[in-house]
């Protein structure tokens, strides 16, 4: 087999985080008298998006991200802001209860452990990832957990993929793969460090400047990667 290490993202991978983050929205939305519909619900989505990509362009520090998305919505939607962080708290707290797995998650990874070495690479805070992760009951099959508030670095920088490959004892970059649905996180910041990258995406898209190694659609696809 060419790989050894295994590096698989979180959610949208593994973990179906948009199921997790619109349960969480709603109970959020309840609570501090936001409407309650797909409107207000997209409206987050893509608002988080744009900020979590603001912040891989580090236009924008983390602190920054949780600071301002509330408020956005807050302002948008006519809803009085607590002045504190008592609703982002709330949120990530409802947030970090979503663990949800992606089709084929559990059989794939038990199958993957056998035979490589995984390491989970999240982007996202540690209250939120940490108790998601583990009650995933994806974990015994992990020999390492990588979260980017824990190492202080985001995917994509250079500098979150030279912590962990480090931390994996500096191996021979041929024989590490990264596995992810995002181009603009995992896919760049493994093409960036010099690492084979498999995309993960239920339709083929146009790729630009930056093509992974690989494209599947189903996780079951990764056993014609990796085998």
């Amino acid at each position: 087999m060419k790989y050894l290490h295994v590096l698989m993202d979180a959610d949208m991978t593994l973990i179906d985080f948009k199921a997790a983050q619109r349960n969480a929205l709603i109970v959020t939305y309840k609570k501090y008298g936001f409407p309650v519909n797909e409107e207000s619900i997209d409206f987050y989505d893509k608002l988080n998006d744009s900020l979590w990509k603001r912040l891989e362009r580090k236009e924008i520090t983390k602190p920054e991200l949780i600071d301002c998305r509330f408020k956005i919505m807050c302002e948008h939607f006519g809803v009085k802001h607590p002045g504190d962080d008592t609703m982002e708290m709330f949120y990530q707290n409802e947030l970090s209860k979503g663990h949800d797995l992606m089709p084929d998650a559990y059989e794939v990874c038990a199958r993957l452990g056998r035979h490589f070495r995984l390491s989970l690479v999240t982007n996202g805070t540690a209250a939120v990832q940490h108790p998601r992760l583990q009650e995933s009951t994806l974990l015994p099959f992990f020999q390492n957990v990588f979260v980017s508030e824990d190492i202080g670095y985001n995917k994509p920088s250079r500098e979150f993929f030279q912590y962990v490959y480090e931390k994996l004892g500096c191996p021979d970059k041929s024989s590490m793969i990264i596995v992810g649905d995002s181009m603009s996180s995992d896919i760049k910041g493994g093409h960036d460090f010099g690492i084979d990258t498999c995309h993960i995406v239920p339709e083929m898209p146009e790729y630009g400047e930056i093509v992974p190694t690989y494209t599947i659609h189903s996780l079951k696809e990764l056993y014609d990667v990796l085998y």
